[in-house]
């Protein structure tokens, strides 16, 4: 082969090379753009509905009614705020709300901690099947145990309280508990079996294992079922319409529109006149709706890191 072509097919594999490592370039750059335009529209869908509440909560009714706003209002106001801490009685609904959740989370946290435990690390007769029923709770509808649950407290003279919440989280038999439980089930099979045959050789029995060892391992489960607890039962309705008599935020944002007009004939809240009514309960709803929901983002921002842990600790486990 000459030099003129052993130069010319050196070229072509240098063009060709160039032309691969180009076209692996352009591969790349779509499906980053491509990964990047998916995650802004799915972040975009999760976050538009919060987003609009927080635009909304700082308009006036002529923005409402202003068809040239869309996001950005004209005329902004801090006045819905004020107004909606008085028609919500936002302090002392909070106040009872928190309550009633810490109640439910922390039972519900240690009951299902402590089965979840049983469930991985003890074999006995019929844990399997007693597992299977775990699982089926996850999928039974809470209408169906709603009415015998209601007729057994009410039998103990137990209705109207927090005495429902406490009996039903220590026994683990609260709406969400199968899922609790099986996440602490997973949790808890990930941790090697040797720690329990180092306790035992040390002299520490079963219980003195759990409370110990194992619970020091478990915190970011714990937290985790504490934040799934505390977060359902702060927008649940059903359980606490039935069970809990005080009123609640989740009560209250049904009842928004009601206690608008109580507070406004009563005059303690901005007066409004009559044709504008309908559009500034939207605007209170709605912010009512978003300060309900501070306070989770305040919780989850503390717990956050054991959060992501414990996603991580039970998804590695099959």
């Amino acid at each position: 082969m000459s030099n003129n072509e052993t130069v010319q097919v050196a070229q072509k594999r240098a063009f060709l090379g160039s032309s691969y490592k180009r076209r692996q370039m352009i591969t790349k750059v779509a499906g980053f753009i491509f990964r990047l335009a998916f995650v802004i529209g799915a972040c975009f869908l999760i976050l538009q509905p919060l987003l609009m509440k927080v635009s909304v909560s700082f308009m006036s009714v002529k923005d409402v009614y202003d068809q040239t706003v869309k996001v950005i209002p004209k005329v902004f106001t801090i006045s819905n705020y004020s107004d909606a801490i008085v028609i919500a009685r936002f302090w002392g609904n909070l106040g009872r709300s928190f309550l009633l959740c810490l109640v439910a989370g922390l039972t519900q946290t240690f009951s299902c901690t402590v089965v979840g435990y049983g469930f991985a690390r003890f074999h006995f007769k019929g844990r399997d099947l007693l597992f299977v029923l775990v699982v089926i709770c996850m999928v039974v509808p809470t209408q169906v145990v709603l009415i015998p649950q209601f007729l057994n407290f009410k039998m103990l003279n137990m209705n109207g309280g927090l005495w429902p919440f406490i009996c039903l989280g220590l026994t683990a038999c609260a709406a969400r508990c199968g899922l609790y439980i099986y996440l602490v089930r997973q949790f808890f099979r990930g941790i090697p079996k040797e720690v329990d045959e180092a306790a035992a050789i040390d002299g520490a029995g079963p219980f003195k294992t759990f409370f110990l060892i194992m619970l020091q391992s478990a915190v970011p489960i714990m937290v985790t079922v504490f934040l799934f607890s505390f977060v359902w039962q702060w927008g649940d309705n059903t359980y606490t319409n039935l069970f809990y008599s005080p009123n609640t935020l989740a009560k209250m944002l049904n009842s928004i529109a009601y206690a608008f007009d109580q507070k406004q004939t009563a005059g303690t809240v901005s007066v409004i006149a009559a044709q504008d009514k309908e559009a500034y309960k939207d605007i209170v709803t709605a912010t009512t709706t978003l300060m309900c929901i501070v306070p989770l983002l305040v919780l989850y921002l503390f717990s956050q890191k054991f959060f992501i842990q414990s996603i991580e600790r039970t998804g590695i486990v099959g």
